[in-house]
């Protein structure tokens, strides 16, 4: 038995027994057929369902989209094991069918034999998430030096006001960054230097957790358009001059010519009442608009009509849409370098 069985898998499964009462078992298979990290028969009273088992420390976006592919051809029978799944991050894999189980039983299983959903157990995020490099102060810090990676050598009073963050918390955030390998120390024309080390990395890292960390307390509300043909002429609605910026697919949509957004992502500071008046959007808890506040220093990082490309690349692959992480890998090829 490997040690994700061990330290994830098993306990999971014990905690998920103990609050349904249901019988569960790890059934042997060769290794030669071996397509998931393991297969488990979930039994309550005459029903059983079998699962496909996909074990991961940490989750992330790119592994559920390619779950979300593998699902297809299993009849949905997947079920994704963690020690712990942010909110967003279950609330994605529910939108798109995928069951998951995480170590404190709280999971979401539907199959066509089988319901299970459990969501008041409490757990702890993995340690990685309480450092306060991925808290929302330091993913500010973390994009404005991937914004301007010259960043890291200049005071640290420049920094702290580029990123938006409190002038002690530099010093931290750049020695967590060290430690996570995402800084080096260099040189440049003989003169010592911080450089950014593995940076497609650590940009797929923080996209991953910006949807789960950031954005999330960014988000005002969502909206609709008052009128069909408002939401056919989205894009005449807005100025860059006036501190709107679109976002997510509508920047897509703009910044590749591309794609055509079925979500409406805004993001602005502007007064709400007179944003909704510009906008030609109304409040609605189910509507097609997103508004958010920006994060980042606007006169610093602006990206005209949207969001600094390197943001809408980060919502974009994040997505689990298949049509939107083409579109970031467009804008990825063309504006983040």
């Amino acid at each position: 038995m490997n040690i994700k069985h061990e330290q994830i898998l098993l306990p999971a499964l014990s905690k998920l027994m103990e609050l349904t009462g249901m019988e569960i078992k790890v059934l042997d298979r060769p290794d030669k057929e071996r397509r998931a990290d393991a297969i488990i028969e979930l039994q309550h009273g005459h029903q059983s369902v079998l699962l496909e088992v996909e074990v991961k420390t940490e989750i992330r976006t790119a592994a559920l989209a390619n779950l979300l592919e593998k699902q297809k051809t299993i009849n949905g029978n997947l079920l994704m094991v963690s020690r712990y799944i942010p909110a967003p991050m279950k609330d994605e894999m529910k939108a798109n069918g995928i069951s998951y189980l995480e170590s404190s039983g709280n999971c979401y299983i539907a199959t066509k034999g089988m319901y299970i959903y459990v969501s008041d157990q409490k757990n702890q995020p993995l340690a990685i998430e309480e450092t306060k490099l991925w808290a929302p102060s330091g993913m500010k810090f973390i994009f404005a030096v991937l914004m301007d990676e010259e960043l890291l050598n200049a005071p640290y009073r420049r920094i702290a006001y580029t990123a938006g963050v409190a002038l002690g918390n530099v010093g931290n955030f750049i020695y967590e960054m060290k430690r996570e390998g995402f800084i080096i120390e260099g040189s440049r024309n003989k003169q010592e230097m911080l450089l950014v080390d593995n940076r497609q990395i650590l940009i797929d890292k923080w996209a991953d957790m910006y949807r789960v960390t950031l954005r999330p307390k960014q988000l005002v509300g969502k909206f609709r358009f008052n009128k069909k043909e408002d939401r056919e002429n989205w894009h005449s609605h807005a100025a860059s001059d006036l501190g709107i910026y679109w976002g997510g697919e509508t920047a897509g949509a703009i910044l590749t010519k591309y794609l055509s957004p079925e979500v409406y992502t805004i993001y602005s500071d502007q007064d709400r009442f007179d944003l909704m008046k510009k906008m030609k959007i109304v409040p609605d808890h189910n509507g097609e608009v997103e508004l958010l506040r920006p994060f980042w220093n606007e006169e610093i990082f602006n990206g005209g009509d949207t969001v600094p490309p390197l943001l809408a690349y980060a919502e974009l692959i994040s997505s689990l849409d298949s049509r939107n992480r083409e579109t970031a890998a467009r804008i990825k090829e063309k504006y983040v370098k």
